[in-house]
């Protein structure tokens, strides 16, 4: 998957979530997961331009997705220090975020090995190429709607059902 492919998907997984994080929690630290889902999409392929690293190599692993779950926790926790759960949910939506990405991956006929050095099975299903503008467009825009929609609902709905005194 390319850039917009991924950035949708990962808007589209985390869209159903934004309500009930503003229920449970708050709209800032809901908006904050968003922002942390989106914005974690493509650091994987970050590895592209680097030399010494092998595109789909360390940073398409669960190991660099606890890695970026933590750093999402941290930055969680000193940005909503309020939360007591922020560094729990920023850990969570930080390692789903680079998790989604190794699932938009593994669709692909490269694959990934996921659990690489430790366990160098390859995985791949092969459904379509990366490349397929089709299908990265549909993605980014059926993610962004869908997570517009979310944000909507989430800061709408409940004004417009509050009785009015």
């Amino acid at each position: 998957m390319y850039q917009e492919g991924h950035s949708g998907f990962n808007a589209l997984l985390y869209a159903p979530f934004l309500p009930l994080v503003s229920h449970v929690w708050s709209l800032e630290l809901a908006l904050i997961g968003a922002l942390v889902a989106v914005g974690v999409a493509n650091l994987p392929d970050i590895d592209q331009p680097l030399p010494r690293l092998r595109h789909r190599g360390p940073t398409h692993t669960v190991w660099f997705a606890v890695l970026v779950g933590l750093v999402a926790g941290i930055a969680t926790a000193i940005i909503v220090p309020s939360t007591p759960d922020a560094f729990a949910f920023g850990f969570v939506v930080g390692t789903c975020g680079i998790l989604a990405h190794l699932a938009g991956d593994v669709v692909t006929p490269m694959g990934i090995s996921p659990f690489a050095p430790v366990w160098r099975a390859h995985v791949t299903l092969g459904w379509f190429k990366s490349k397929n503008g089709r299908i990265n467009r549909a993605l980014l825009l059926v993610g962004s709607v869908a997570l517009f929609t979310s944000l909507l609902l989430t800061v709408w709905l409940p004004a417009a059902v509050t009785p009015t005194g």
